[in-house]
């Protein structure tokens, strides 16, 4: 991969993007198990899960909007300050508060401004595939790093998860000095592309809305990792027992091996010649995976399937996002990620309750298999309706 393309300002603005990990990779292990060790049952986290999905789809909705509206690094250093504090309410331990300040955390979705920002870094820099692949890489690192926190439960009991949260909010702080460092270097009109006025009418005119309807399949990819990914660990922990300290040495080891399998994402991309090709395949492989993992008892072996997996589906999320920004005129870009995001998000709200659901009526591998159907057909209409797309758009290889 190519990283001599891509500068300071680049690093900078990939660093932001993806400190994030740190809550993805600690909450993946501990957050669920949280929630079920201060008194919520596991149909109840589900629906939290859920929730937090239909949230998530809303706040992407009108962040979206107003990142193309608005000036997008107050924007951004306005969510990021709420967010951070919100993170900090969950370390209290009361039901009722964790789980709104979780659900609240969702609607101020931060990460669709900075993904605006850097897409049109990444344009015009002719750097997209490198820098949203790079992005994801470094998320990844530090989800590691997120992993490995979560090990804290299990040596210092509450003290462990209220530390975990302590440091998830740093990590939101933090991104908004490496922010405002990168767009001192940046011409104004990379950061912020504004619109006269808030009209929802315009959606229906957008010249993307051709774009918009063909991510249907990402609906359908929601509901099935809505099923199971949320509560994986979950899973893990009640089928097999694993204590949270295991559970976060997989999750780091599979995280480690995604950071690396993300930075060859470009490359499988020249390799196929095809964005969407390069996805197909590697949802398609994930897929086949997560299939048999529930007839899978040996424990060694089931685990390295899980990292496998993780690394085969997680891996075309850069592509695509690249594909997308590349397809989506500067103006128009914060409102597709938003919606694009919402596609996804609003059927990650039924699945977590699906899962929850099936698991405490003792059903617990179904989810898997559920997933695993709706992954298959998401992977093939993702083929149909995206496969001609690329030559909408100069796609280059090999450089």
């Amino acid at each position: 991969m190519p990283l001599s393309r891509i500068d300071r300002v680049g690093l900078l603005l990939a660093t932001a993007n993806s400190l994030s990990g740190i809550i993805w990779g600690a909450n993946s292990v501990i957050l669920s198990i949280y929630m079920l060790s201060i008194g919520i049952s596991t149909t109840l986290i589900g629906i939290v899960l859920g929730l937090f999905s239909l949230m998530s789809a809303l706040g992407s909705f009108i962040v979206g909007y107003l990142t193309d509206l608005m000036d997008r690094v107050r924007l951004f250093i306005i969510l990021s300050i709420i967010s951070g504090s919100l993170i900090l309410l969950m370390a209290i331990g009361v039901p009722i508060i964790v789980s709104a300040a979780y659900l609240a955390s969702a609607l101020f979705n931060r990460y669709v401004v900075l993904t605006a920002m850097i897409g049109e870094y990444a344009k015009q820099r002719n750097v997209s595939d490198e820098v949203f692949s790079l992005s994801s890489s470094f998320n990844v690192v530090f989800s590691v790093v997120g992993s490995a926190i979560a090990v804290l439960p299990s040596y210092l009991g509450r003290l462990g998860y209220e530390l975990t949260f302590i440091i998830e909010a740093i990590a939101v702080y933090l991104t908004i000095p490496l922010v405002l460092n990168a767009i001192r270097h940046l011409d104004p009109a990379v950061v912020n592309v504004r619109i006269e006025r808030i009209d929802l009418r315009d959606l229906s005119r957008l010249h993307s809305s051709w774009l918009l309807k063909r991510l249907v399949p990402e609906a359908i990819i929601g509901l099935g990792a809505g099923v199971i990914i949320p509560l994986f660990s979950l899973w893990f922990y009640l089928k097999f027992h694993i204590n949270i300290a295991s559970l976060g040495v997989v999750y780091a080891v599979s995280n480690a091996t995604l950071a690396l399998g993300t930075l060859m994402a470009p490359t499988i991309s020249r390799l196929m010649r095809s964005r969407v090709i390069s996805v197909v395949m590697l949802e398609g492989l994930a897929t086949g995976v997560l299939a048999i993992m529930p007839s899978i008892y040996d424990l060694p072996l089931l685990l390295a399937l899980f990292i496998v997996r993780n690394t085969l589906m997680n891996m075309a999320s850069p592509l695509l996002t690249s594909l997308i920004n590349e397809l989506v005129p500067r103006e128009e870009r914060g409102r597709v990620f938003g919606i694009w995001n919402m596609i996804s998000s609003i059927p990650r709200a039924v699945g977590p309750s699906i899962g929850g659901y099936l698991m405490d009526v003792g059903y617990l591998d179904l989810p898997l298999y559920i997933t695993s159907a709706l992954y298959a057909v998401a992977v093939i209409l993702f083929y149909v309706l995206l496969g001609g797309v690329e030559g909408r758009i100069r796609v280059i290889h090999g450089t």
